[in-house]
C-alpha cells in the first residue's frame, strides 16, 4: 500500500468530520428549553412581535420548546425558531 492509498481515506474522513459541524443536520438543531407552558408568551404575542419587525406571518406551531414561525420577509421565505418565553430569535432559516 503506497501513502497515497493510505492518507486519502483519511482526509476525505476528516472533510466529512468538519463538515458535519458546519452544515445543519436534517432533523432540527434548536431547542429553547423555555420551562412550562404556563410561563410561555402567546402564538398570537409571538406573531405580534414578528410583525412589529416587518415579518408577514404565514403560520406559528410548536416544536422542540420553541415556537417556530414560517414568515416571508422582502420577498424570501423564512423559517424562524422563537423562545416561548422571552419572544428572542433564537435561529432563522431562508428558505
Amino acid at each position: 500500500m503506497n501513502i497515497k492509498s493510505k492518507i486519502l481515506p483519511a482526509a476525505i474522513v476528516a472533510f466529512s468530520l468538519s463538515l458535519s459541524q458546519i452544515l445543519p443536520s436534517q432533523a432540527s438543531d434548536v431547542t429553547c428549553d423555555a420551562g412550562p407552558k404556563s410561563g410561555w408568551m402567546t402564538k398570537e404575542a409571538i406573531g405580534e412581535l414578528l410583525t412589529a419587525q416587518g415579518y408577514q406571518l404565514r403560520k406559528i406551531e410548536q416544536e422542540d420548546g420553541c415556537y417556530e414561525a414560517y414568515v416571508l420577509k422582502d420577498g424570501a421565505k423564512y423559517e424562524l425558531y422563537v423562545h416561548p418565553v422571552t419572544g428572542k430569535l433564537v435561529k432563522s432559516k431562508k428558505k
